[in-house]
């Protein structure tokens, strides 16, 4: 019963899923710009034994792959999440069978798309995405965009199972 109510409240309120994708994104700047601003290329703060934040410049795709500014990926990466990005947010707010998308379905496609913007949104101010987030057990740096991409892709994996075996 609350789950369809939720379900009910972000298909009949997209304001609240903009208000849920702005603060995704606003969050996402905010730390990516205090560690641009407050930290030197590849210095690290320790905030506990497990995680710390160091500042690393990613110019490549998810876990550094190609990460070499003398690559160019630049504009074609920027063009392509753009793309992505376009596309997710037409699945959110236009699509006509909106009415179908459940509350669940349409956060799940909040989070990917605020992880989308807001890694494009490095790309477009820096020319390369402001990776700091070092859990010291883990070999990859990401930040919080990487993170709410991640998060969707698991919602997505769990609506999808829940679905298939109901």
């Amino acid at each position: 019963m609350a789950q369809e109510k939720l379900g009910y409240f972000f298909r009949e309120n997209k304001v609240w899923l903009i208000g849920i994708l702005g603060f995704l994104i606003y969050f996402d700047f905010s730390s990516k710009s205090w560690v641009h601003k407050n930290l030197e290329l590849y210095e690290s703060i320790e905030i506990s034994n497990f995680l710390n934040f160091t500042f690393i410049k990613n110019y490549g795709v998810a876990f550094s792959i190609f990460n070499n500014p003398s690559l160019n990926l630049n504009i074609f990466l920027s063009i392509l999440i753009f793309l992505i990005c376009s596309f997710l947010f037409y699945l959110v707010f236009i699509k006509i069978d909106n009415q179908q998308k459940t509350g669940f379905q349409r956060l799940i496609y909040v989070f990917i798309l605020a992880g989308g913007l807001g890694n494009l949104l490095d790309r477009l101010i820096y020319g390369y995405v402001v990776d700091f987030i070092d859990i010291t057990f883990n070999p990859y740096v990401f930040n919080l965009a990487d993170s709410y991409v991640t998060i969707g892709l698991v919602m997505y994996l769990i609506f999808s199972l829940k679905k298939k075996f109901k």
